[in-house]
């Protein structure tokens, strides 16, 4: 089952500010985060993206893990990644390192320069709905604020009270939302 394909969406540029704003981040936590943007820089991996990855098909019927830069390059996830543990249609904190055109001392193209590479730092954040066994949800969420917050809705059914959560998180204006199956985690790991 191919999750996201074909949707490959566009990296967004962000600053040190914006991104712990995203993971709303702030006080020691976000000092660590600077610290760890801080660390994994290097002379190449400079620029801060939202990234969100996406299955490409090839012509030869094999997959790639890809997003786009706003350039239009292809963004592909640096090979010291474990592309297993990148969750298609998840949004991401990334490093880039933009490959620019490179050219010999006579003008010739060496390199093009068509394509970006991506070190993830962390998730971005995103409220969460958690399944367990009981069927019981809970929603958890982060508030602007920092303190965290969490709702069990009451009701009669694990349908009515999924579709409390679900309302709820459309109230608070969450783009999205993600939905955590914790008996399927459990089975996955």
């Amino acid at each position: 089952m191919l999750v996201g394909s074909e949707d490959i969406s566009s990296a967004e540029p962000l600053t040190v500010d914006e991104a712990k704003k995203r993971l709303k981040l702030g006080g020691e936590k976000a000092r660590n985060f600077e610290n760890k943007i801080i660390e994994r820089q290097d002379g190449q991996f400079t620029k801060i993206m939202s990234t969100v990855f996406g299955w490409k098909l090839q012509k030869d019927g094999s997959k790639k893990l890809v997003s786009r830069m706003p350039s239009g390059k292809i963004l592909f996830a640096d090979k010291s990644e474990d592309l297993d543990t990148i969750e298609p249609g998840m949004p991401y904190i990334c490093l880039v390192y933009d490959r620019q055109q490179e050219k010999d001392a006579e003008g010739n193209i060496i390199v093009k320069g068509s394509e970006a590479f991506a070190k993830i730092i962390c998730e971005e954040y995103q409220p969460k709905i958690f399944v367990p066994q009981n069927k019981l949800p809970v929603m958890v969420w982060t508030e602007r604020n920092g303190k965290v917050r969490n709702k069990v809705p009451v009701a009669e059914s694990y349908a009515e009270r999924m579709m409390i959560l679900i309302n709820l998180a459309e109230k608070m204006g969450f783009a999205s939302i993600k939905i955590v199956y914790r008996a399927n985690q459990q089975m996955n790991k």
